[in-house]
């Protein structure tokens, strides 16, 4: 059972998340906070496994929430929600576990979860901790690669891990989405952090099997395992872990051939 502890000083937004939750499996909402205070104490009395946290709120805001439980022997795991994609490089530069982009869609939400709990059976709560102890809230140094930083490398995507350039091979990417100004290429579990656009990611990836079923969206057709058809012509793509992506319906051409 994966405990969680809900912050967000918008009442609307806060009732939203928990009644999103509400429905999965294995998970116990066990304290709601609204301000960064709020949170402190019901991290500190509860000891979450996860935490879904607002980082712009009056006061202690969200990273700084984050800050103060550093000295302490509990880190529950962290997903920064907010409605300013502009923090999307910090709050992996913190390592958490996932940033979700206001107006809360359900199923990147589930997927947020899912990562959450691939986590804690991995052991490595600890990881967040560490990075923030490493790096220091009081900077704010921006780890993304700018995509055009990197050569053109045949089949396998140029990644930045801390000070070191890694390869990764095109087949093993599951999916990718933007946030803002930035992409977030998923695969294995992890999620990789590029400055580029869309146009941009797309051409590289036009070397492998990928489609793009959304606006801000691109998939490896290889790991959809099966799809379930919507309504309004849209349908869902399952992937490996429970993982869902949704195709919308200008999109539905990408997968077409799948559906016959």
């Amino acid at each position: 059972m994966l405990r969680v502890v809900i912050v967000d000083d918008e009442p609307l937004a806060l009732d939203l998340i928990t009644e999103l939750l509400v429905d999965e499996a294995a998970l116990e909402i066990v304290g709601r906070a609204s301000s960064g205070r709020e949170a402190l104490r019901a991290i500190r009395e509860q000891r979450p496994d996860l935490v879904f946290l607002d980082i712009e709120m009056p006061g202690v805001n969200g990273f700084e929430v984050v800050q103060s439980l550093q000295a302490d022997d509990h880190m529950p795991l962290v997903v920064f929600v907010t409605a300013f994609d502009a923090y999307a490089v910090d709050a992996f530069d913190l390592n958490a576990i996932d940033y979700v982009l206001k107006p809360i869609d359900k199923a990147r939400l589930s997927r947020a979860v899912q990562r959450a709990r691939e986590r804690v059976i991995d052991g490595s709560k600890g990881r967040l901790l560490r990075a923030i102890t490493a790096a220091g809230l009081n900077q704010a140094a921006t780890v993304a690669q700018k995509f055009g930083d990197l050569p053109e490398t045949l089949g396998r995507l140029p990644v930045r891990r801390g000070d070191t350039v890694e390869l990764l091979e095109l087949e093993d990417i599951d999916w990718v989405d933007a946030a803002g100004d930035y992409m977030c290429v998923h695969a294995g579990g992890e999620t990789h952090i590029l400055r580029c656009t869309m146009k941009q990611l797309s051409d590289r990836l036009a070397l492998g099997p990928f489609a793009r079923i959304h606006r801000s969206t691109l998939v490896n057709l290889n790991k959809i395992l099966r799809i379930t058809p919507l309504p309004k012509g849209e349908c869902m793509l399952h992937l490996a872990d429970d993982y869902q992506l949704k195709v919308s319906r200008n999109y539905r051409s990408a997968v077409q051939h799948l559906l016959a």
